[in-house]
């Protein structure tokens, strides 16, 4: 979490929002899948939080994995309690019914009790 302060802090030092898509600023970061890798939390996050502008939005579209997405907003809590010149870097937020029609499917794969490969832990997506 500290690697995750040190490396946005540098970013946010930047003189001036006005930069070319180049220098690897954006508005918008989409992601799918990639939390699961728990060694790699550290680097994701610093890399996320180096991409956005200031006020820029990161969506995160993933399975809780066992432990793994909520490892990940833990470290993302951990750089906002770091953080308390200026108060939380990120605001941080789960959503589980983001879409009804994955809510419906969800819905339909846990009540179908011949369907033995769903498991909602490792199948059924959720947006950070």
């Amino acid at each position: 979490a500290e690697e995750c302060q040190r490396i946005i802090k540098e970013c946010r030092k930047k003189p001036s929002l006005d930069h070319s898509l180049d220098e690897g600023l954006f508005h918008i970061c989409l992601a799918s899948d990639c939390v699961h890798f728990q060694e790699f939390h550290d680097s994701l996050f610093a890399t996320i939080a180096r991409m956005l502008t200031v006020g820029g939005v990161a969506l995160l579209c993933q399975p809780k994995r066992g432990s793994s997405l909520a490892n990940f907003m833990t470290l993302i809590d951990a750089v906002n309690k770091a953080s308390t010149s200026n108060g939380p870097l990120f605001h941080v937020e789960m959503i589980e019914d983001f879409h009804p029609k994955v809510s419906k499917m969800h819905r339909s794969l846990s009540t179908n009790t011949t369907s033995t490969s769903y498991n909602p832990n490792w199948h059924r997506p959720l947006l950070l």
